[in-house]
Parts: structure tokens; C-alpha cells; sequence
């Protein structure tokens, strides 16, 4: 049974650096459902929030802005699946990830989130900076160089919350920093893919089977579908310092844009079979 499909670029402005990347996933991952039999369609965003859409069965969703996950929410409840949801794409601002991953218990730095125009007490931060300390802006993702910044003394984070406040920034989170070799990883739930992708250090088995569990379970905490993210590592162990919705999955293509395709045909099947249970019990 096909199914129709529209997916939505991400804005730009949530895209530095990255547009046609992120398109590039974008289109692989709907070409891949079209092979299948699907109709797809690829918008804007000024598409979703200005036009009548109609009807469809699943939307494949990279755009970030509030009005858009405003949108997103309203065709949900109208019946459409949403991939990411908009509640796990807004999980991903980083006023929320933080605690997520925390609160999931899973391998991620000590952090928290704190205002920029109120006065800071580096005692309230309750955790080691001997390796340094990040800030990061607390309601987005990294837009440009300036929202990731690294201080290497407690002493330093007041000014630095400061700068952020003049850039119209409310809330940032302080990060402990950990040292380590930084790598990317590229995922898709349901045991779909899992990606670790590494130039600098080698990932044995036991490294990359504990990585793939720990960022499937982050996944699960967030309500993600299709994801990304960051870890360090350092030995035999690794922290999670970042995870985000809908990465462009540059270097690794061809084989995430499959994975997706795979992925929503099975979410597709299993609404589907949900709907005939449902009907099944009523009558």
C-alpha cells in the first residue's frame, strides 16, 4: 500500500554552512521511498506554515523553528506521523538535553543550565572544572562559533554569560569539559543503523557496541527517530556531549538515507496495523 509522504527542508538560518547537506539527506531518504512505491514531495518551510497540505500519511521533518513545530504539532493531530516529532525536536534545544541525558543516566558531563543576565555563583555548578568548562547557548543548537565557547576558569564564566546576554542569548548551559578525542556518530532507531564515524582514534567492538546502546538508549529518552551526536572518548570509556535531530549524515550518505527509508517504511506498517487492531476491537 503506498503511502503519500512530504518532507521539509530545514530552514537555513538553523543550517550554517550545511544547507545543501542537509537537503542532500533530505531527498536521498525520499528518493529511497519513492523506489518503494510512495509519493513524496520535498517543501520549505514557508511551504508547511503558508500552505494548505492536505492529507498524508508521514512527514519527514528537518525544520526547527517554533512556528514550524507549531505546524508539525497541528498535523499530528490530525493524524499525521511526524519523523522527528516536533516534542523530540524541541527535546534537542539544548534548555532541555542536558537534563534528558542526565536523567536517563546516561554517560554524558555534568552540566546547567543558567541565565546570562543574572548574576552567576561558580559554587552553584556542583562539579569538577579542573579540565575546563563549556558554555554553550541554552536554547539551540551551535548557529556559528560563538555558541560553544570553552573558558578554562570558573572565573572567566560570568563575562562570558555576559556576552551571550548582549547577544539577545536568555539562557546558556555550562558544561563540564572532558578530556578526550572527539568522534561522531549517525543513527537510526529500531536497530535500523548505527554509525560511529572517527579519523583521529580506533573503536574496538566492545567501544562501539557500548556507544551504539548508550546512544540508542539517548534516542529513546529524546523520542528520536533519526539522530546524531557527538562523544568523547578517552581510554576504554566515553561521554556523550551532544545529540541532535536529523543530522546531515555528510560521509555517511548513502547507507543513513537507506536506513531512513527502511525505517519509515516500518513505522508506516506498524501505524498501519495499528489502525486494523483499533478498527478489529471496536467492531
Amino acid at each position: 500500500m503506498s503511502a503519500r509522504i512530504l518532507g521539509i527542508y530545514r530552514e537555513p538560518e538553523f543550517s550554517p554552512g550545511k544547507v545543501e547537506a542537509d537537503a542532500a539527506i533530505l531527498d536521498a531518504a525520499l528518493d529511497g521511498l519513492r523506489e518503494r512505491g510512495d509519493e513524496t514531495a520535498a517543501l520549505r518551510t514557508s511551504d508547511l506554515l503558508e500552505r494548505d497540505l492536505g492529507s498524508c500519511d508521514l512527514m519527514l521533518a528537518m525544520c526547527q523553528s517554533e512556528r514550524a513545530l507549531e505546524a508539525l504539532t497541528a498535523l499530528e493531530n490530525r493524524g499525521a506521523m511526524v519523523v522527528n516529532s516536533p516534542r523530540s525536536i524541541r527535546a534537542c534545544y539544548r534548555d532541555r538535553l542536558g537534563e534528558a541525558l542526565l536523567r536517563a543516566r546516561l554517560p554524558t558531563p555534568a552540566g546547567k543550565l543558567v541565565s546570562t543576565s543574572q548574576s552567576f555563583d561558580p559554587n552553584s555548578l556542583g562539579f569538577d572544572c579542573a579540565a575546563g568548562i563549556f558554555i554553550k547557548r541554552g536554547d539551540l543548537h551551535a548557529l556559528s562559533a560563538d555558541d560553544v565557547l570553552k573558558v578554562d576558569r570558573v572565573e572567566r564564566i560570568s563575562s562570558e554569560l555576559a556576552r551571550f546576554a548582549a547577544r539577545g542569548i536568555a539562557s546558556a548551559y555550562v558544561q563540564q569539559a572532558v578530556e578526550g578525542t572527539t568522534i561522531k556518530f549517525y543513527g537510526v532507531s529500531g536497530g535500523e543503523y548505527f554509525a560511529p564515524v572517527s579519523d583521529d582514534v580506533p573503536l574496538g567492538d566492545a567501544m562501539k557496541t557500548a556507544l551504539c546502546d548508550a546512544a540508542n538508549r539517548a534516542a529513546l529518552a529524546l523520542g528520536l527517530e533519526i539522530w546524531g551526536g557527538d562523544a568523547i572518548v578517552n581510554g576504554s570509556g566515553f561521554a556523550i556531549i551532544d545529540f541532535n535531530d536529523w543530522p546531515s549524515f555528510s560521509r555517511v550518505r548513502d547507507r543513513a538515507a537507506h536506513a531512513i527509508a527502511n525505517r519509515c517504511a516500518e513505522l508506516l506498517s506498524l501505524r498501519r496495523l495499528e489502525k486494523q487492531e483499533s478498527k478489529g476491537v471496536s467492531s
